[in-house]
């Protein structure tokens, strides 16, 4: 009997050895995604720079509320919803507007005349 129990008591010591390193590999790949999904915060609050086109949101641009601003002297700029209808009709630059901030969602179109700077909001 004595040496089931010290053959039970080093299977637990080992089974309590390879729990901690297989807890040690957990925190580690914690530590992994913590750090990606920071960077994928990151890479998705950085202005985004549009030359003239149309864009589709949620394949071009991830979906949000932006901040539109124009690199030079402006142009149109319009949204069009997921059944193509105009959401957002504005000029922006010189004969316009400054900025103009706005909510897009997936399947959403942005159409830009001229270059111009999205700023994501929170």
């Amino acid at each position: 009997m004595n040496k089931q129990v010290d053959v039970a008591q080093a299977d637990l010591k080992n089974a309590k050895s390879e729990l901690k390193s297989t807890q040690s590999k957990v925190d580690a790949k914690k530590k992994d995604l913590a750090s990606l999904t920071g960077q994928v915060q990151k890479a998705k609050s950085a202005p985004k720079t549009l030359a003239a086109g149309r864009y589709e949101v949620g394949k071009d641009i991830p979906e949000g509320r932006y901040k539109a601003t124009p690199v030079g002297e402006g142009s149109n700029f319009v949204t069009f919803d997921g059944e193509g209808v105009p959401d957002v009709n504005t000029i922006l630059g010189v004969d316009g507007e400054a900025s103009y901030t706005f909510m897009v969602y997936d399947g959403y179109t942005i159409q830009t005349e001229a270059t111009v700077k999205l700023t994501p909001i929170d």
